[in-house]
């Protein structure tokens, strides 16, 4: 028995010293980068350059007007500033800059051909932590973003373009956090994004170089789309995290 008072007095001190190693930081900026793997109509296979050399196609049809866009990979870079709404971190405020692309890459005669679909990011959210100001805790977290999307099919110097384009999208994932220091920490999560989920368009705007062509996303009587054409990836990624008082 009195070894086991002894074991409880020491788990419960070590509790309680273990939430007071470090100070609460209401400001705070994360870095990462990560994999990201399309989902849905970003990801698509068996991509064909034409005989001539002058196009990308995929099921007999050229690619950038296919109802998939044909990625396999990609990566992203995220930075997140966050700002404590409520005390120990319980709840944050979150502003994100990110930039992801989605990408296909094959080998032709002379040089790879492929696809590139990318995505600048501007987002404000926020992340829950029902620990509180822990050395190790998890978080949830939830974004809206603005996406500057854009793209291309590419062998050589290029073929086809996306004209850069805004669209709504959210992201939502949760990390697993652990301070290292007063100063900095480390986290790994993963999470969703949907980079189209609101703002797609049926109508095909005319442009004055051939090769460019605005990126349509929602099918509708006055385009070749059978489906819309949803960007949306997971993505699994490392960071360091920078704490301010």
């Amino acid at each position: 028995m009195k070894l086991c008072k002894n074991i409880f007095i020491f788990t419960v001190l070590c509790v309680f010293s273990f939430k007071d190693v470090y100070p609460q930081s209401r400001l705070e900026i994360d870095v990462h980068i990560g994999y990201s793997h399309p989902q849905l109509e970003a990801y698509g296979t068996d991509l064909v350059l034409s005989p001539d050399q002058k196009l990308v196609t995929l099921g007999g049809k050229r690619l950038i007007n296919s109802d998939i866009l044909g990625a396999k990979t990609g990566y992203n870079v995220q930075t997140l500033l966050k700002y404590d709404i409520l005390k120990q971190g319980y709840l944050k405020g979150l502003f994100n800059m990110g930039y992801n692309m989605l990408y296909s890459k094959y080998d032709g005669p002379t040089d790879n051909y492929g696809i590139r679909i990318q995505s600048f990011s501007l987002g404000t959210g926020l992340e829950a932590n029902p620990l509180g100001n822990e050395k190790f805790y998890p978080s949830v977290f939830g974004l809206l973003r603005i996406n500057f999307m854009g793209g291309e099919t590419y062998y050589h110097a290029g073929l086809d373009a996306f004209k850069v384009t805004p669209r709504y999208g959210f992201v939502s994932g949760i990390n697993l956090n652990y301070r290292v220091s007063k100063k900095i920490g480390l986290y790994l999560g993963g999470s969703y994004s949907y980079d189209n989920a609101w703002g797609k368009r049926t109508d095909e705007v005319k442009t004055n170089d051939p090769h460019v062509i605005v990126f349509v996303d929602k099918a509708g009587p006055d385009n070749s789309l059978n489906n819309d054409r949803r960007v949306a990836y997971s993505s699994f990624y490392l960071g360091m995290k920078f704490y301010f008082k």
